[in-house]
């Protein structure tokens, strides 16, 4: 009888450790920068469980600062996506961080914020579309990210990737069907975690994107395009270029508000910044439309 009863707790206590450590969450998504601004960053993740979401950082690896946030849904599950801004940050400054959730705690990364227009400092950018997965080449993307970029970063440069490059541009086509929730974690933010992490990215919506929801879920872009239409246009401003994201997609380019934000956000505190940027997926000899053309055209202008 004793036998039966120590049995049974045993099972009772091995059903318990089981059930814990699947309750536990994990990391789906590692940490990736969005909407940089001289005094603050987003840092976004994604666990399977856990609605905390603490950000650690500061000025030295030893970071000593604490910021929370907010987790969020993503496909009807328990999985959760979790923002946090970092405010009252330091312009042209290098930061260090990691984040948190429960017991799930990431590599410690770090980030640059842009400078003010009045530093005058030069910077790089990337842009690169249509990575969404070739399946005659399922690794191209990884391969152009970690054999390609960031090696390309560490023998030009020889620094932290943050004081390499100030930003990634995706103009559209990220994954192949955004509609499918796997292609995110597994062709997008897989194969470009070590990029991402310490550089931010500001894609545009391409027809591959399917308008869908995860695709809203997973960036934080700035809003200051169209209230009703948050995030399908934008602009940002990184030291005295502006870039704006533009929607081409059908249902979208010919929008008349689309045209109005370009025309507003030429304009940068009653001037023109140095430089505008338009980036957009379908290019414009490749549109038909009402919208004429010099309202479609891509441009890259200095005064």
């Amino acid at each position: 009888m004793k036998n039966k009863y120590l049995l049974l707790i045993l099972n009772l206590m091995l059903f318990s450790f089981v059930n814990g450590q699947q309750d536990q969450p994990t990391l789906l998504v590692n940490p990736y920068l969005q909407d940089a601004t001289p005094n603050s960053i987003k840092i976004m993740w994604q666990t399977s469980s856990g609605e905390e979401s603490i950000v650690e950082w500061g000025t030295t690896q030893k970071l000593g600062k604490k910021t929370e946030g907010l987790a969020s849904d993503i496909n009807f599950t328990d999985s959760r996506i979790h923002e946090v801004q970092i405010k009252n940050l330091k312009r042209f400054t290098t930061y260090f961080y990691r984040v948190r959730t429960e017991k799930v705690v990431s590599d410690i990364f770090q980030f640059k914020t842009p400078p003010f227009a009045s530093d005058n400092q030069s910077f790089n950018m990337l842009a690169m579309s249509d990575i969404q997965k070739d399946h005659q080449n399922p690794d191209k993307f990884s391969e152009i990210v970690n054999e390609g970029i960031l090696p390309y970063l560490k023998t030009e440069y020889g620094k932290a990737f943050p004081d390499n490059l100030a930003l990634v541009l995706v103009p559209g086509d990220l994954v192949e069907n955004g509609t499918k929730y796997e292609q995110w974690q597994n062709d997008f933010f897989g194969p470009a975690k070590k990029l991402f992490s310490e550089i931010p990215v500001y894609p545009v919506l391409g027809n591959h994107e399917k308008n869908s929801a995860y695709y809203f879920k997973y960036f934080s872009l700035p809003k200051n395009g169209t209230p009703a239409y948050a995030e399908h246009w934008w602009f940002k401003d990184y030291g005295n270029t502006r870039i704006i994201g533009l929607n081409s997609n059908d249902g979208y380019r010919d929008i008349e508000e689309q045209y109005l934000m370009v025309k507003r956000s030429v304009v940068k505190n009653g001037q023109k910044p140095g430089y505008r940027l338009c980036i957009r997926s379908i290019a414009p000899s490749a549109q038909i439309g009402t919208m004429d053309t010099r309202r479609r055209r891509i441009h890259w202008k200095s005064n």
